[in-house]
């Protein structure tokens, strides 16, 4: 079995959960932050006796909002990982935050912590597209989160942005770009403003409230970004992310080159991988209250399991693995779905490897199904 080298910790509280926003979030129970760190410590102490996890290479805190755990919080649950798990040297430590929650004095903290990533969810600039998204911060805040990071010590820093945004127009979304990279971050994810089921986003939109950007308007702004960040001397490495040379988020890229994973915390997600080739997928209990009693407890909050078969866990793998612009052998199982994409026009082949075209990227979600049968 594939040794997990890779640590996913959910952190699902949020002050407000903004109406777009469909990842295992509540607000309004920041009170059960101190109870919900022993049990993620508790957790994290049964999973290194139960999954062939050590000297991890990536550990990656989100949510939700990681920032609002303290520093001597984060420092505890690093502790136990290191305790219990190992981290390689030179290992990635990533902690999502709100651009509100980056003061000096909190920066320092977890970066004495063992954070050593800083990932800012700026998301926009523009107050009104703020206002649109329900965020809490201005953009001022926003890009002065960048700098207190960078003082702090911080070298690996990410922001978050996302453009197709109702109101907000493609030298508006530029805008936004030009001042982002201006602050001087390392790594740039722009994602396309999505409307998903069960949220308050896609209950405005079906009662006609809100009008999301044409197809038309959404390609140009995704387009545009990517010129100007590989201008500004980005690599677009994934389908919504670009990073400075050799700081790409290599925690995932775990998940992009379908490696074994392991997940802690409420609602997280695991991945083990077996010798035969099949998969096994596993998650947690996603409401807070329920998996503090569960990992308190026994340590184990397990809430179900998916057995992958050796076909369905290589679909999966070129599914996900087309994602990288740089190309995957991940699709080399599969010659005559290759064949067809390539007549297509969205891969083009090199060897055993495969890569998407430029109408590839724009179709990149349909690419992937056709590799699961």
């Amino acid at each position: 079995m594939a040794p997990i080298r890779s640590l996913y910790l959910h952190i699902p509280f949020c002050t407000w959960v903004c109406k777009y926003c469909d990842f295992n979030t509540y607000a309004v129970l920041e009170g059960l932050i101190p109870s919900y760190v022993d049990a993620l410590i508790a957790e994290i102490r049964a999973s290194a006796r139960r999954h062939p996890v050590g000297r991890l290479d990536t550990i990656f805190f989100g949510g939700g909002t990681p920032s609002l755990l303290s520093g001597e919080q984060v420092a505890r649950v690093l502790a136990a990982v290191r305790t219990e798990m190992g981290i390689a040297p030179g290992a990635e430590v990533t902690l999502e935050a709100n651009p509100s929650n980056v003061k000096p004095a909190s920066a320092r903290d977890w970066l004495a912590a063992g954070v050593n990533r800083l990932s800012i969810g700026v998301q926009a600039l523009e107050p009104g597209a703020l206002r649109f998204l329900e965020r809490l911060h201005s953009g001022g805040d926003a890009l002065a989160a960048v700098a207190v990071a960078r003082d702090a010590g911080f070298e690996d820093v990410s922001c978050d942005l996302l453009y197709s945004v109702p109101g907000v127009g493609t030298a508006q979304w530029m805008s936004t770009l030009e001042r982002v990279v201006a602050a001087g971050p390392t790594h740039v994810s722009c994602y396309e403003l999505t409307v998903e089921p069960g949220t308050r986003l896609a209950q405005e939109v079906s009662r006609g409230l809100v009008r999301m950007p044409e197809a038309e308007e959404q390609l140009e702004q995704y387009w545009a970004a990517g010129e100007r960040l590989e201008r500004a001397g980005f690599s677009h490495y994934e389908i919504s992310n670009w990073a400075r040379p050799g700081r790409e988020c290599r925690h995932n890229l775990t998940y992009w080159e379908y490696r074994p994973y392991l997940g802690c915390g409420a609602g997280a997600h695991s991945l083990r991988r077996h010798a035969d080739g099949s998969s096994e997928r596993f998650w947690n209990l996603k409401g807070p209250q329920a998996y503090i009693r569960a990992a308190t407890g026994s340590g184990d909050a397990v809430d179900g399991r998916e057995l992958l078969s050796l076909e369905r866990a290589r679909g999966e793998a070129a599914m996900i693995g087309v994602r990288l612009l740089q190309g995957t052998a991940a699709a080399e199982p599969f010659p005559d779905e290759r064949a067809r994409l390539v007549s297509a026009g969205l891969l083009t082949e090199q060897r055993d490897r495969v890569r998407l075209t430029t109408r590839g990227v724009e179709l990149a979600n349909q690419v992937g199904a056709t590799f699961l049968r």
